[in-house]
């Protein structure tokens, strides 16, 4: 099919969106109709689940070679490692890095200036 076939495009109007057909590999079939946003949401969720699991490993081995415990983990609300290290014998955390009130911050800043280009735009 010549590009010049194809019928001309409408911005934002999900004209074709209906018509991909997309190949994932072994264990995921090809699925006719799904858009680019649920193609991509399902790929991040993926990528999310694969993180975390390789996260949780990590900390699995870690564990095991330390006397003060080392635990990797990602803050939720900007998407970033951060790490604890916590005092096994008194079970408390003794510092984080980067401070979990700094990333804290930087979700709010990240969530207002999201707020505030969507207000704009």
């Amino acid at each position: 099919m010549k590009i010049s076939d194809l019928p001309p495009l409408r911005p934002n109007s999900g004209q074709y969106a209906s018509q991909v057909e997309t190949d994932f590999g072994p264990g995921r079939s090809k699925r006719r109709g799904e858009s680019v946003e649920e193609i991509q949401k399902t790929a991040n969720q993926d990528l999310e689940k694969r993180v975390q699991d390789e996260v949780d490993d990590f900390n699995e081995a870690v564990e095991s070679f330390m006397v003060r415990d080392l635990k990797f983990q990602i803050h939720r609300g900007s998407d970033r490692l951060f790490v604890q290290v916590i005092d096994v014998v008194h079970d408390e955390v003794i510092s984080e890095m980067p401070p979990e009130e700094f990333l804290d911050m930087v979700a709010k800043i990240q969530d207002m200036v999201g707020i505030i280009l969507d207000e704009l735009v």
